[in-house]
């Protein structure tokens, strides 16, 4: 009598006294492995539900070329972003950027001195920002494309 490689269950012969103790020890081997594969598969599900708790958004928008308190800047998503980075337009040094944090209502784009400061406002599903000096500290420079990623939290 023959066994198969992985599981030593039984491989009939037209020869072979078949026997219930072989077919008995065969199911319950069959049984014992589909019982571990299940609980392999449970235990990955459960692992795989404690595994990050981000959902990503990103895109680009193009500048307009307006700043200041009466041309912000304004992303909409479907949810709310918890943080939130803009890059300098394409092509820009990768340096700049901004880095928004929800509750912080200031970034800087550049160097920490006032000229680069923008002021944030989140509301339910976006984030505005403006910047009082310039279309490019305010990441708005006229045609230029701006390049965003936004972190939520999978429970939204």
């Amino acid at each position: 009598m023959n066994k198969t490689a992985n599981f030593q269950l039984t491989q009939w012969e037209k020869t072979d006294r078949i026997m219930m103790e072989d077919f008995n020890r065969d199911n319950a081997a069959i049984d014992t492995a589909l019982k571990s594969n299940a609980d392999g598969v449970a235990a990955l599900q459960t692992a795989l539900a404690s595994c990050g708790n981000c959902k990503i958004v990103y895109g680009t928008y193009t500048g307009t070329g307006k700043y200041g308190r009466e041309n912000p800047n304004k992303l909409t998503f479907d949810g709310n972003p918890l943080f939130v980075i803009i890059k300098g337009s394409i092509g820009s040094a990768p340096t700049l950027g901004i880095q928004a944090m929800r509750g912080w209502n200031t970034a800087y784009t550049g160097s920490a001195d006032s000229s680069t400061v923008c002021h944030l406002t989140w509301g339910e599903h976006s984030l505005s920002w403006y910047n009082s000096q310039s279309s490019s500290d305010q990441f708005n420079t006229s045609d230029s494309v701006y390049p965003y990623i936004a972190l939520f939290a999978t429970q939204e």
